[in-house]
């Protein structure tokens, strides 16, 4: 690109699974911020549908290519807090399994549709917080393990609204991630039944609607049993 620096590539990264499916947001971000290429730092990689491969991905496909600077910037479409340090804990990662001297520099805030690209850089030494901790050894007591199924199908019918208000009514009913592990997933396969929820462990699938969101959400928290 004519803004940077001869053998710089500036990377737009989505940070969320939502972002990750937007692919007209991720193409206007992109253009917005004079990225040469995308990535995703979670949920699909799926080039035929027109998402940017995962960020470890590319940075091995740009390094390869020749570049001697990196320039990371963390995007989503949404208001609220994003997982932004993740951005550099995955970047890291990435530097101290590859020691080859490239210099990887991260924005310091995400950027959003309109926003203007400030000058706000930070360096990628690999000192960042690793990826594993003793915390993170076991699976949380729980006892339903939700798919929320987040493929194209299910996305045009409206799973993140209805996904995200599930979530919320688990918050509320403090069952989340303590009666009910959320797990966003790919394609499940049964599209008919889009936007589709699947039970685990008794293998229950379910099509979401606003007319059953609050019966699903209290059959999960166990209040229909109280």
């Amino acid at each position: 690109m004519t803004d940077l620096l001869e053998g710089t590539i500036r990377i737009a990264v989505s940070l969320t699974w939502d972002d990750a499916f937007d692919t007209d947001v991720a193409r206007r971000v992109t253009e917005q911020v004079h990225a040469d290429r995308s990535a995703c730092l979670q949920g699909p990689a799926l080039d035929s549908e027109g998402h940017g491969p995962d960020l470890t991905d590319t940075l091995d496909a740009v390094t390869a290519d020749g570049a001697r600077r990196i320039e990371l910037v963390g995007w989503t479409g949404h208001n609220g807090p994003v997982p932004l340090s993740w951005l550099r804990r995955v970047a890291g990662q990435w530097v101290r399994d590859h020691p080859e001297g490239v210099q990887i520099v991260a924005h310091g805030e995400a950027v959003r549709p309109g926003e203007v690209l400030t000058p706000q850089w930070r360096e990628v030494t690999g000192n960042e917080a690793p990826l594993r901790s003793t915390a993170w050894q076991d699976f949380p007591c729980f006892r339903h393990h939700l798919l929320i199924c987040r493929g194209p199908r299910c996305s045009a019918a409206g799973a993140a609204t209805l996904h995200s208000r599930l979530r919320e009514k688990l918050a509320l009913a403090d069952a989340l991630d303590t009666e009910v592990l959320v797990t966003t997933t790919g394609c499940m396969v049964p599209c008919n039944h889009a936007p589709l929820v699947v039970v685990w462990p008794d293998g229950t699938c379910i099509h979401l609607t606003e007319d059953n969101l609050d019966e699903v959400a209290a059959e999960l928290s166990g209040r229909s049993h109280r």
